[in-house]
């Protein structure tokens, strides 16, 4: 998902003087927020092309397998990818841009919101984005551990896959729910804070 450094990355750079200009201010936060965008728009597109290989793959993989589970754990994988295109493009990014005519405060608040808005996202992940694919994949898992258990006892290197996807994925939510999040919290909180000082100047 998303590349928290360098979103955060975005407030070391150009920083913001209470001194200047009123139109100086509101040219560095419409950049920011232009970048900003720009940051989302790639992790989007790059999510999407991830998604449609996937969902290539295991078409083609379903096609050839005889075990039910492990097809219908392909078929989850394969509605997974396709719902993670269409919720990040639905969902993936603010639709509100900011008007050109708004003030410095405006321009300010429409950052902030799309920082929220970022935030309500990974703060979900686990449930639009990890859960689809976990799903799948442990209903492959199952169907491969059932055809293995027909042809002799299972051992321990059996739960070697399901182990280490788990684990992939406990370090993805992790990543988003709780390194990412906290990235952008501290922006936001760095972003309202400008914002009360310029409120206390005027």
């Amino acid at each position: 998902m998303n590349r928290p450094d360098e979103l955060e990355q975005l407030w070391k750079t150009q920083p913001a003087d209470a001194a200047m200009k009123g139109e100086e201010m509101r040219s560095i936060i419409l950049k920011r927020t232009e970048t900003f965008d720009r940051k989302i728009r790639w992790r989007n597109l790059r999510e999407t092309i991830a998604a449609v290989a996937i969902a290539v793959f295991f078409t083609y993989i379903a096609w050839g397998q005889r075990n039910g589970l492990q097809r219908a754990g392909s078929f989850i994988l394969v509605a997974s990818a396709l719902w993670i295109i269409y919720y990040i493009w639905r969902h993936g990014s603010d639709p509100a841009d900011p008007n050109p005519d708004q003030t410095l405060a405006g321009y300010q608040r429409a950052l902030v919101r799309r920082c929220e808005h970022q935030i309500r996202l990974l703060r979900n992940v686990k449930f639009w984005y990890l859960l689809p694919f976990y799903v799948g994949l442990l209903t492959g898992s199952v169907g491969m551990l059932k055809e293995r258990a027909a042809s002799g006892p299972l051992t321990w290197l059996d739960a070697i896959g399901p182990i280490f996807y788990t684990l992939v994925f406990a370090g993805v939510w992790w990543l988003n729910e709780v390194h990412a999040v906290r990235k952008l919290q501290r922006m936001r909180t760095k972003l309202m804070s400008n914002m009360e000082e310029a409120e206390t100047q005027c």
